[in-house]
């Protein structure tokens, strides 16, 4: 590509972590997995569904009348589903299907808030990537010019990278740059043999990295640093290593589907750490939770079995979910509290115990002379308000995360809790 094109790609990769800020709280609500089914079987569908993390369930709430899944993606309270020949949106609060579109060849997914970028791949043989509108997926723009398969983007400031791998058998990596807002293609520049297989990006400290799928039958992993201006900064070479996929970035670890298992990768100094030790069962998918520190891994053969597992970042595994065979897209649905109005302190106050059932207390490292409490759930609205400030009873709330609002003569102080 002309390199200039990298100096408009100011990049920030955005990984949610639950820190202080006043008057936002951020969560998982919810972790979406969608599973493609038996493979080759024309009576086995696409099946959308939501695990909740606090209660440990997971439901089964959309149907895709097709045969496999190849990407989902959420922004804010929508959950954007590539499955072989359609992009369907879906309300993730309400659970209902909202939109669908047919995109023979579909890939990988992306957003930058106002649109929808899709790639493309077999049996697509022009435009392989389009832009949709995320309101009703109707078709923006096809954007003309890339010369073969597409795979993932890097999104910023109007600009998005994409890995550009080709077909089947290709030699080289590509990677083209797309202005969003005018629809067209900046440029597209072919970096050799080294990039063949390229899949999808990493972003720290001004450097973009991009990592390369192993191809069937070989032993190595590729990693190749760029700068702003799109030269190529370093070269690394993984030897005795198969990389499939991403799990996800938190600040300068990438996360890789390595060797069959999970590795973090560090941005900064180029080493790798096995995390997650290889499984004995094939891992169709997989994702890091940011706000509970944990892996969720789908694995399956794609025509007899499909299992979740969830490990912690010590490589531990934790739990289990019950998901569908071919389980190749998940997605953490993660929420902020912007119900909190001004001048919070937050955790001025603790609540115990927590998690709770019956009640809770509240108790605070100041001398804080509280008037009166409110109990506000994951959609901003007030649950329970009361001037017992002593114990209050939760016994008729859902289970699930809530915020408590302490209000003093001149002040308000937050806190969360658990209710089982």
């Amino acid at each position: 590509m002309k390199k200039n094109y990298f100096l408009s790609l100011v990049l920030v990769f955005v990984t949610i972590l639950a820190v202080g800020v006043k008057a936002q709280s951020t969560y998982t609500k919810q972790v979406i997995i969608v599973s493609g089914g038996i493979y080759s079987d024309p009576n086995d569908f696409v099946t959308v569904s939501s695990y909740n993390p606090e209660t440990e369930t997971i439901t089964d709430f959309g149907t895709i009348y097709t045969q496999s899944v190849q990407d989902v993606i959420i922004n804010g309270s929508f959950a954007y589903v590539a499955a072989q020949d359609s992009i369907v949106k879906f309300n993730i609060d309400t659970y209902e299907k909202l939109a669908s579109v047919a995109s023979p060849g579909i890939n990988q997914l992306a957003t930058d808030g106002n649109v929808l970028l899709a790639s493309f791949w077999y049996p697509i043989t022009e435009n392989f990537v389009k832009i949709f509108s995320l309101d009703d997926l109707s078709l923006v723009t096809n954007i003309e010019g890339i010369s073969g398969d597409a795979a993932g983007f890097l999104i910023n400031d109007g600009v998005a990278l994409v890995a550009i791998p080709g077909p089947y058998g290709s030699t080289t990596g590509k990677i083209a740059a797309i202005e969003i807002d005018q629809a067209f293609l900046l440029s597209e520049d072919d970096y050799g043999d080294f990039y063949s297989g390229i899949n999808f990006f990493g972003f720290y400290n001004d450097v973009i990295s991009s990592f390369m799928t192993t191809a069937w039958g070989e032993t190595t992993t590729n990693i190749g640093t760029f700068d702003y201006g799109g030269d190529i900064m370093e070269q690394y070479t993984i030897n005795d290593a198969s990389l499939a996929n991403s799990a996800g970035q938190r600040n300068n670890l990438m996360y890789i589907e390595l060797n069959n298992g999970i590795a973090e990768y560090d941005l900064t100094d180029n080493t790798e750490t096995m995390i997650v030790s290889p499984l004995t069962e094939g891992i169709a998918a997989s994702v890091i939770d940011t706000i509970n520190n944990n892996f969720y891994i789908t694995t399956s053969d794609f025509f007899s079995y499909g299992n979740g597992y969830i490990y912690n970042l010590e490589g531990n595994q934790t739990s289990t979910i019950d998901v569908g065979i071919s389980a190749q897209a998940i997605a953490v649905d993660y929420r902020t509290i912007t119900a909190i109005t001004n001048n919070i302190n937050d955790f001025d106050i603790s609540v115990y115990p927590n998690p709770a059932q019956n009640y809770i207390k509240l108790r605070s490292n100041k001398s804080i002379e509280i008037e009166n409490i409110d109990i506000i759930d994951n959609l901003g609205k007030v649950v329970i308000s009361t001037n017992n400030i002593n114990k209050i009873d939760i016994s008729n709330l859902n289970a699930g995360i809530y915020f408590v609002i302490a209000h003093s003569k001149y002040q308000k102080f937050s806190s969360r809790f658990i209710k089982n």
